[in-house]
């Protein structure tokens, strides 16, 4: 399905972090690489500039970063809900993708109900650039 210009929200259990992008994903995709798997979670993709983070007073958003530290996950200190990934590195200079990825699992699933899901294998294949951070479950 194509995204739409629907706006949608997407919050943690205890509604302390949301997340506003303004359209549906082109598509969910349901990462199997080693920590997307552990997360259950199923990233819609957005470009930074197009999304707005919102937390309430006193909410905290903790960060888990591992293997070649190109990219952050973001979740809710109080309830634990894994929010969205968030890229490090700058923006590319060449026009290059610059993506992050918003978990659609805290989005009422009514809204994401037509939106095409891909369970995406090509990342177990994907080696660390820094092979001593990788996870021992990594195939790559």
């Amino acid at each position: 399905m194509a995204a739409t210009d629907t706006s949608i929200r997407s919050s943690c259990h205890c509604g302390a972090i949301t997340v506003t992008v303004p359209r549906l994903p082109e598509y969910v995709n349901v990462c199997q690489c080693t920590i997307c798997r552990r997360y259950g979670a199923a990233w819609g993709y957005y470009h930074p500039d197009e999304v707005k983070i919102e937390t309430k007073p006193n909410a905290v958003t903790k960060q888990y970063v591992w293997g070649d530290r190109n990219l952050s996950f973001n979740f809710c200190d109080n309830c634990g809900c894994v929010c969205y990934w968030w890229p490090i590195q700058p923006p590319p200079t060449d026009d290059g993708e610059y993506k992050m990825g918003l978990n659609t699992n805290n989005v009422n699933p009514e809204l994401l109900r037509f939106v095409d899901r891909k369970f995406e294998y090509s990342l177990l294949m994907s080696p660390l650039q820094l092979k001593d951070t990788a996870h021992p479950d990594d195939l790559a």
